[in-house]
């Protein structure tokens, strides 16, 4: 009978650690899709609001509208300076939890590879341990009485 592979707990603490990990990494790629989204959003503003700006500049606007659309940029800009240290920060945490994810899969298929290798060597084993059998059972011989006839 195959023996336990000694280390089988470890080999699932293994996978379950390269699970959590894949859940954390998952978890890293949305929230970074969704600040480069809301960045993407915020250009588009910035610029929606620029051509504005320039159609009311060729029809001509007071001085105080000027204003309001200048503010409005300036702001629009700071949001995109703060969004995209956002999307920094975001894209530094998913690439540690990458990184840590390649780690744990690494773990993983080492531990794998040392289970493939016990089972294996456990088949040789019993391979060995069959034809032992097999060979000590075929040198028995049952000696009978002979029989001899004389004539």
């Amino acid at each position: 009978m195959a023996r336990r592979f000694p280390l089988q707990t470890v080999r699932q603490l293994a996978q379950r650690r390269t699970e959590d990990a894949a859940v954390e990494l998952q978890g890293h790629s949305t929230r970074l899709r969704a600040a480069e989204d809301k960045l993407k959003q915020l250009r588009g503003y910035r610029d929606e609001y620029r051509t504005a700006k320039a159609q009311a500049m060729v029809q001509g606007m007071a001085m105080g509208r000027l204003r309001e659309f200048e503010t409005f940029l300036a702001r629009i800009e700071e949001a995109i300076a703060a969004q995209s240290l956002e999307v920094e920060r975001v894209r530094a945490a998913w690439e540690a939890a990458r990184l840590h994810w390649v780690e744990q899969h690494k773990r993983e298929k080492a531990m794998d590879a040392l289970a493939e290798r016990h089972a294996a060597q456990e088949l040789q084993r019993e391979m060995r341990q069959d034809r032992k059998s097999q060979d000590e059972f075929s040198a028995r011989v049952k000696p009978g009485p002979m029989k001899i006839r004389l004539k």
